[in-house]
């Protein structure tokens, strides 16, 4: 809902008659795209080469429209259909996206150690162009020829193999009037334009898989330098629809491990459970074009980063009885950049049981019966965080509440 009353007027800004008491806010998309996407492979004894290329371009239209809600006392819309005959038009652009990417890639088999290489390039093109309002209108676009990957696998026996890669990537800027470089006004995306650069990565992979028998498990460790990461900045409550600021935070540096087991006891019991450890922090200061410091991010957690992950769960099924628990654990939640505000950890149970018709024959095949509840333990969490944007300090109106335990019957067949 909206509890804003702006001016009533045409999509052209002509007066018209007054808006009614009660409105909403709606945000309107429309997609159009085409594109080819086209791959060549050879392969010559132990090597595989492989070429392809993808193009694509994309239209995108968006808009921020009201609707008058009731005619009186009693409702006249329903929230929940495509609308017309809007009394406002906030904003309406065009947002236009042109992908141009190429690969080139070798895969080397030597029997025990398997070898793998190449590289990609990419250009990607934005455009806005304002139909109605003071959004943004322009171009800016991203491009690397070059980003390369190299792997290796190397399988001791037994069922157990090692390996690792390195991974050099890019991140398109994003072509939206509610964010990425076109999602603010038109002198900020003037000032920025000509020195925003896109977000770039590099990262070193390496682990250890085993499989043999019922048993899986697998350990992996990461390292992640990001350059150029770009912060979003929310102005204001959501409502108000104040563009946001975009500003360059320079590094951001990652790294962790993850743990992973999975073990079938006999048929038709199996276990599983796995851990994460991330730890992820901005390594400059925003900072403007003279050198000041803007928001002393430097050493900060990356905000919607958890550094502790587990899941584990059993689950029985005999191709009749079937049954599952399982539960879900996170560690506390930065939602601000500056660290002063958090969601604290939660522990989520899930379960299931039910029952499956088979060898029946006939329409009974396959029907069955499950009962499920989500958050067993009905327990009081943040689940979404971050849906408003996210601020320097303070909460912004940024987090939902998760949902209560609930409760469902489903019946189903199989075909």
């Amino acid at each position: 809902m909206s509890a804003r009353r702006p001016a009533s007027q045409t999509a052209a800004g002509a007066r018209s008659a007054p808006p009614p008491p009660l409105s909403f806010r709606t945000t309107e998309y429309g997609i159009d795209r085409a594109g080819n996407l086209t791959r060549l492979t050879l392969e010559t004894g132990a090597n595989r080469l492989e070429l392809g290329g993808w193009y694509e371009s994309n239209g995108f239209t968006q808009a921020r429209r009201f609707y008058g809600m009731v005619d009186g006392t009693t409702p006249n819309r329903n929230v929940r259909d495509f609308q017309s005959g809007s009394f406002f038009t906030q904003w309406n652009g065009k947002y236009d996206t042109e992908t141009l990417q190429y690969h080139v890639a070798d895969t080397l088999d030597l029997g025990r150690l398997t070898l793998s290489g190449g590289w990609k390039g990419m250009q990607v093109k934005n455009s806005a162009n304002l139909l109605t309002g003071s959004l943004v209108a322009g171009r800016i676009q991203a491009r690397d020829w070059f980003l390369p990957q190299v792997g290796a696998l190397f399988r001791l026996g037994g069922g157990a193999e090692v390996f690792a890669s390195y991974t050099e990537n890019m991140r398109a800027f994003v072509s939206s009037a509610t964010t990425g470089p076109f999602a603010t006004t038109q002198a900020g995306f003037n000032a920025i334009r000509s020195t925003l650069k896109p977000e770039t990565s590099k990262t070193v992979e390496g682990g250890v898989r085993l499989r043999v028998s019922g048993l899986q498990l697998s350990a992996v460790g990461y390292y992640v330098d990001f350059a150029n990461r770009l912060l979003t900045f929310a102005n204001g409550s959501g409502i108000q629809g104040n563009p946001p600021t975009l500003n360059n935070a320079g590094n951001v540096e990652s790294y962790g491990a993850e743990l992973a087991a999975s073990y079938r006891m006999f048929r038709p019991l199996t276990v599983f459970a796995s851990y994460s450890y991330n730890k992820a922090t901005y390594q400059d200061d925003v900072v403007n074009s003279a050198g000041t410091v803007l928001q002393p991010t430097a050493g900060k957690t990356v905000v919607d980063t958890p550094e502790h992950m587990a899941k584990g769960e059993i689950v029985y099924d005999d191709d009749r009885f079937f049954a599952r628990v399982g539960g879900d654990y996170m560690s506390k939640r930065f939602f601000n950049y500056l660290n002063d505000r958090s969601v604290g950890d939660r522990l989520l149970v899930d379960a299931s049981i039910g029952y499956r018709l088979t060898g029946m024959g006939g329409v009974l095949e396959g029907l069955a019966i499950e009962g499920s509840v989500t958050n067993l333990t009905d327990a009081k969490y943040i689940s979404t965080i971050g849906t408003n944007g996210y601020t320097a300090s303070g909460d912004n109106q940024t987090l939902l509440a998760g949902a209560p335990r609930q409760w469902f019957v489903t019946l189903r067949r199989g075909f």
